[in-house]
């Protein structure tokens, strides 16, 4: 399946997930950075398909639609949806995943290397 195929709008999601069991993963991925990508590929590997649900955020680096389609660009993530999580659907084969604080310190590591980067040049 091709990125922009994976790429579904909150209210076709229903019909998209169909009876298969999900993980559904929220977050920012701002920006989807190797330990992220490697991270999503563990959660693919635990027999469910993978479900990215990209929040939206105006703080963060790059836009929504931006990071949504980098999400939807790795192999292990079958579907992206860009919604808050409390707005998905209700469904019995949804389990949802969230690292808040995780992420923020992923986020957090990824401007250090930058900043330090461009003091070093």
């Amino acid at each position: 399946m091709g990125t922009r195929e994976k790429l579904v709008a909150l209210e076709d999601l229903p019909s998209r997930i169909g009876d298969a069991n999900w993980l559904a993963v929220v977050g920012h991925f701002d920006p989807l950075t190797l330990v992220q990508a490697k991270h999503l590929a563990d959660f693919s590997g635990r027999g469910r398909s993978l479900l990215a649900v990209v929040e939206p955020d105006n703080s963060c680096l790059l836009p929504v639609e931006a990071r949504a389609t980098l999400v939807a660009a790795l192999r292990s993530v079958q579907l992206v949806v860009i919604a808050e999580a409390a707005s998905l659907p209700s469904h019995p084969q949804i389990e949802l995943v969230k690292d808040e604080d995780g992420e923020r310190k992923r986020s957090a590591e990824f401007v250090e290397f930058i900043r330090k980067r461009q003091r070093a040049q």
